[in-house]
């Protein structure tokens, strides 16, 4: 079998968007996810496709940060995509992730497989990639909880309903019961679910383990660039605004990326309002027969903390401290769904020669300039979004 590679520049590859989906991978792959990239970060997205023949059978998308002190920051978002595995092929795809650095010129390459892709860790670690990932940015981008919930959707609904955890149950019998009602949203909603959205987020802090003080959770989306992931993916049906209302007010709101044969649960937000209708029970569990109608094999929860995972599933008491953890709650109501745990890779990251020489050559200064970019790097993020102003584009001026 021999095999070509390919480079895409084109903003647009429905090509790669239709393979991605065929595959089941993640929308995050997908050059319409890119497009968002470039519009909202100005960040551009490079494409390499394996081929036999006319045949695409494996690939990946790099997406390139701009970066201040770091220039060029390479990410692969739940990639490389594979549609046959070959050991020839996976070793393949990583000589050309790694050639990659100096191809594109970049300081560092990231590399997040997707939660199916851990057969592709040897062939990451015989290149030399890390999985040690230093304090480096991008401070945001790299999923802090390498661990989600899926639930098999090809059970029946009374199977699924079975599984489920007594007060589950009992919550959505109550809320069939309730004039609580669920229905799509449209680009015309946004608003409204940001609104929502966004005073879930900031019900919920921590205490920095450092400086002991209180930190208010923020938005994991802006306002801006909701309405660009909207605009690139719901024409194809890629992302899923539903509402909750209770006399035709809005009450509560959920964010999914419906994508392969994957339905994921992606951002919540609710007012607080007719709790006695358990509206999260209510839907949760139209969206999971949403799915199923739709065809999509799985539900993912996103996001849930394994030792919280762990400790609810033994036999022994809850350890206090897990108790006081920010994703206690919501790692514990979605278990009580059912299901099975998933792990993702843990993520990798191949240095290019000069910043590797820095690493090991300089680190303990490196360490403590990083340490002030981060501070410089959240207090501008903070500044901006407290005085709504945008700094989009000011790398520009360090380039």
């Amino acid at each position: 079998m021999e095999f070509e590679i390919e480079y895409c520049y084109e903003k647009n590859s429905p090509k790669w968007d239709a393979f991605v989906e065929e595959i089941c991978g993640d929308v995050l792959q997908t050059s319409a996810w890119a497009n968002k990239e470039l519009k909202y970060h100005k960040w551009r997205s490079v494409r390499f496709y394996v081929n036999v023949g006319k045949t695409l059978v494996a690939g990946c998308q790099i997406t390139i940060i701009n970066d201040l002190l770091f220039r060029n920051i390479g990410l692969v978002n739940t990639g490389p995509c594979f549609k046959i595995k070959t050991p020839v092929l996976m070793d393949l795809v990583v000589k050309e992730l790694k050639k990659s650095v100096q191809t594109l010129n970049l300081s560092y390459l990231i590399v997040q497989p997707n939660y199916n892709e851990h057969d592709l860790i040897p062939f990451l670690e015989n290149e030399k990639f890390e999985s040690k990932i230093h304090n480096f940015p991008p401070f945001k981008y790299i999923s802090p909880e390498p661990h989600t919930l899926f639930l098999d959707l090809s059970l029946s609904s009374d199977e699924l309903f079975k599984q489920m955890n007594e007060n589950r149950r009992r919550g959505i019998k109550k809320a069939l019961k309730s004039p609580f009602q669920v229905k799509l949203g449209g680009r015309e909603d946004l608003k409204t679910f940001y609104d929502l959205y966004q005073f879930t987020v900031s019900r919920h802090s921590y205490t920095h383990p450092i400086t002991q003080k209180t930190v208010v959770w923020t938005p994991a989306i802006a306002y801006e660039e909701l309405y660009h992931i909207w605009d690139e993916l719901s024409s194809r049906g890629w992302v899923k605004l539903f509402l909750g209302l209770v006399e035709n007010e809005v009450i509560c709101v959920a964010l999914t990326n419906p994508f392969g044969k994957t339905f994921q649960y992606q951002h919540w937000g609710w007012n607080g309002k007719y709790s006695e209708y358990h509206v999260s029970d209510a839907m949760q569990w139209e969206m999971i027969q949403w799915a199923k109608t739709n065809g999509f094999r799985y539900y993912d929860f996103c996001e849930i903390e394994k030792d919280i995972f762990d400790a609810i599933r033994s036999d022994e008491p809850i350890p206090e401290e897990l108790k006081k953890k920010v994703f206690f709650g919501p790692t514990m109501f979605k278990m009580q769904f059912g299901g099975n745990i998933i792990s993702y890779p843990d993520v990798y990251v191949y240095y290019s020669d000069k910043v590797k020489h820095l690493l090991d050559n300089s680190s303990e200064e490196l360490m403590h300039l990083i340490k002030h970019y981060k501070d410089f790097y959240w207090g501008t993020k903070n500044f901006s979004r407290d005085h709504q102003i945008n700094f989009l584009g000011y790398e520009n001026f360090f380039i």
